[in-house]
């Protein structure tokens, strides 16, 4: 039997928590961080994303982009009871959860009594009920027999919806990404790809292994091309150190 990991990503996560609360922000532009001189964008909702706001962009360019848009600081309270609520939600469906932040999350759905069939039914239950749990919120689900593949089944299913890969369509699936979409591949890395024809994913799997290691290093190139091929095997940690605050 296959591994099948879940993963959960809530759809704009800030922004939705503010939209949800205050009826008068819905259907517009939100904007939750990017106050100040120096701010930085938390969450960007999706009808700001209409206008190019997205995450880690100044705040500054930001209002350039949307001016009309409500730019808010941001009630962490709020966001943090709405994840507790979501988390234990995941973990009524299998102990091995791993939150990567509020919004995110790993399962291991090995103890979860899912069968590979009833997949699409359990999934769509489940978004279902962490929307009525969380009084409106929505969330993006990605299954696949890794971390890697889940993360990016939960990406391509974005906004508001799911994408259960069959383990037999999985390296079909990862073919013709771009090189950028693994995990790591910033746009330095990503020039290096590049310079040697690694267009996407499965360019990178055609690339000698020695021009790779060469242009990235040992690690890193050993690391993509195991990637390349739906190689991996991390497992999902309940107990993690916090990377960041």
């Amino acid at each position: 039997m296959a591994r099948r990991i879940l993963h959960l990503d809530l759809d704009a996560f800030f922004a939705a928590v503010e939209q949800r609360d205050k009826p008068s922000l819905r259907g517009r532009p939100v904007v939750v961080g990017g106050s100040g001189p120096r701010g930085v964008v938390a969450t960007a909702s999706y009808e700001a994303r209409r206008f190019g706001v997205r995450s880690a962009m100044s705040g500054a360019e930001a209002r350039r982009r949307a001016p009309n848009a409500a730019f808010l600081g941001g009630r962490f309270a709020a966001y943090r009871e709405s994840s507790r609520i979501v988390m234990a939600l995941l973990r009524e469906v299998s102990p091995l959860v791993e939150p990567l932040s509020l919004d995110e999350a790993f399962v291991d759905l090995g103890s979860s009594g899912w069968a590979d069939e009833e997949l699409p039914e359990r999934v769509a239950a489940l978004r279902a009920e962490l929307t009525a749990r969380t009084e409106g919120l929505t969330a993006s689900v990605g299954v696949g027999t890794s971390k890697f593949l889940a993360k990016l089944a939960s990406e391509a299913a974005k906004p508001d919806g799911a994408r259960i890969l069959d383990p037999a369509e999985e390296l079909d699936f990862l073919a013709p990404l771009p090189v950028r979409a693994i995990p790591g591949v910033g746009p330095a890395t990503e020039q290096r790809l590049v310079a040697i024809g690694a267009y996407t994913v499965e360019d990178l799997r055609a690339a000698d292994p020695a021009e790779l290691i060469r242009e990235v290093g040992q690690s890193a190139g050993e690391g993509l091309a195991a990637l390349a091929w739906g190689r991996d095997t991390r497992a999902v940690q309940p107990q993690r150190d916090p990377k960041s605050i």
